[in-house]
């Protein structure tokens, strides 16, 4: 175990270093998904107080028109929806599975909080959003489930898949 580990930090590529800062995001996701799932946040209320408060907001008429039509007349959906989709990619992303397709997802769920809720508030949300969206776009490009995870051992197994 102990070599895995040590090769994953000598590979050229220097991915062991990428693996924390996934292994990081990770632990964000999780936070954010545990506690959307034990305050509440699934009933859908504050989704519907937050999505009503800074809908207004929204810099592309589309999006705007998607939330105001779609999400906010099924907020318990989509709060179902976020809180266990954020708590997949802390699963995926703590494991290394799959995270190419994960970060994917990631990257749509925090460009949609971004011009959904963050850009009408402004504060260090919209920062936050910003960056989880640029390292899910790193880890997308890198295959970053490749070092300390179960993307490695699968690409070792399936050489041809793109998903690893």
């Amino acid at each position: 175990m102990w070599k895995w580990i040590s090769e994953s930090f000598r590979q050229e590529t220097y991915m062991g270093y990428l693996a924390i800062a996934r292994l990081m995001m990770s632990i964000q996701f999780f936070e954010a998904g545990i506690g959307k799932l034990s305050g509440g946040f699934v009933n859908g209320d504050q989704l519907l107080r937050q999505l009503s408060e800074s809908v207004a907001g929204d810099p592309i008429a589309l999006h705007r028109a998607f939330i105001e039509s779609v999400v906010i007349p099924n907020t318990v959906f989509f709060s179902y929806l976020v809180a266990y989709g954020e708590l997949a990619i802390a699963l995926s992303l703590l494991t290394g599975t799959l995270v190419r397709v994960a970060c994917t997802f990631g990257a749509f769920h925090n460009l949609n909080i971004f011009l959904a809720i963050a850009w009408a508030n402004g504060g260090p949300q919209m920062r936050l959003n910003r960056i989880f969206i640029a390292l899910h776009i790193v880890f997308v490009l890198a295959s970053a489930g490749r070092s300390l995870g179960v993307d490695g051992w699968l690409k070792k197994k399936f050489p041809s898949c793109w998903l690893f």
